[in-house]
Parts: structure tokens; C-alpha cells; sequence
């Protein structure tokens, strides 16, 4: 499972390459980040080997759990859309909910258990990426891991007051895929929400 999902990330990472060689030539030094990152990712996912195969044997949360997790209100915002269980056909179990005020600001905020054979192995794919250092500046986006009170986290933001938004990734219990999305919100108040954010029904 790990050599295959290593392999397509190279494929992945080549095929980037090759599009960025017409513009630019490679440097010496991104090259070697990339095979760096591959590394850590391969190690990565040996090591979260062992969880994926206990997450295969776990039943899914139930959805009322998650909607408890989704509360009706984010701070000072109230939650507006709320749906779970959607992808169940397929195996997997997910909730997500909207969060608005009278502005344009809003958030979505999901949950995503990664417990059973399809949903450990899409979690792995996040522990991969989770695993690499790096960071990406496409005008005014901004693309990077970093450490949010203590844990690894999948940033996104995009400073252009047209299109402000952003978004943070991260694993809870080495189980859950949480996602946080803000639109109309930067990265550091999307922060201050996520703090806002109570898992532990999810323990």
C-alpha cells in the first residue's frame, strides 16, 4: 500500500516538473526537497502502517455523534447547513456544517472518520501530506504545513480581499480528518475559530 501510494506521488510530483521546466529550470536544491519529502512520506506511512490496519477493523461513528460535533453555533456564528452520512454507500462516514452571520463571512467545517478499509486508506493520503515540509506562493495564495497549537495542519490562504479565503487540515486521534473552511475569513481569524472547535465527543 505504502510503495503505491509513494509511487503515484512521484508520478505526481515528475509530471509537476515537467510543467514548471517550460517556465523555469529545476534547481539542485528542489530536487533534493522533493526526494527529502518522498522520504519523510514513505517513513510516514510506515509508521502509520499498524493504525491502518487496527482503523480497518473499527466501525464508524454513528451520525449523531458528529452532529454533535458540528454544533449550532461557531463562536459567533450560527450554524446554517448541517448533513451527514452522505457517502455511507461507499463505505466512508462524513459530516460537515455551515457557519454564517449576517456578512458574506462564513465557515464549513467537516468531519471525516477513517475508520473501515476505503477510509484509512484515503487517511493515509492526508498522513502523507501531513509528513512533508513545504510551502507553495502562487501570487497571492499561500500553501504550507505548519504546527497549529502543537499539531501538524494542511494551511491554505488567499490574501486577495476579492477572493479572500483559506483553510486548515489535521488529524485528530490519528482517526478523524478535520477540515475548517473560511470564506470571506483569513488564516489567522480561521485560527481563532478553530479554537472554538470542542472534538472530544470524538474520543
Amino acid at each position: 500500500m505504502k510503495k503505491i501510494i509513494v509511487l503515484l506521488c512521484m508520478l505526481t510530483i515528475l509530471a509537476c516538473k515537467k510543467n514548471e521546466a517550460e517556465k523555469d529550470e529545476p534547481g539542485l536544491m528542489d530536487a533534493v526537497e522533493g526526494i527529502n519529502n518522498l522520504s519523510k512520506a514513505g517513513d510516514a506511512l510506515e509508521d502509520f502502517e499498524k493504525k491502518q490496519e487496527e482503523l480497518k477493523t473499527m466501525k464508524p461513528v454513528s451520525n449523531e455523534i458528529l452532529k454533535n460535533v458540528l454544533t449550532e453555533s461557531l463562536g459567533d456564528l450560527k450554524r446554517t447547513h448541517f448533513s451527514a452520512g452522505d457517502t455511507s454507500m461507499m463505505g466512508l462516514t462524513s459530516a460537515e456544517a455551515t457557519y454564517g452571520d449576517d456578512s458574506e463571512k462564513n465557515i464549513k467545517l467537516s468531519v471525516f472518520d477513517g475508520a473501515g478499509e476505503t477510509g484509512s486508506s484515503i487517511l493515509a493520503l492526508t498522513v502523507m501530506a501531513l509528513s512533508m515540509n513545504r510551502e507553495s506562493i502562487d501570487d497571492t495564495k499561500t500553501k504550507k504545513v505548519e504546527v497549529i497549537n502543537g499539531v501538524r495542519c494542511l494551511t491554505e490562504d488567499d490574501t486577495n480581499p476579492e477572493s479572500l479565503n483559506s483553510s486548515i487540515t489535521f488529524l485528530y486521534n490519528d482517526r478523524f480528518q478535520i477540515g475548517i473552511n473560511g470564506a470571506k475569513i483569513s488564516l489567522e481569524e480561521l485560527k481563532s475559530y478553530l479554537k472554538k472547535i470542542d472534538l472530544s465527543k470524538l474520543d
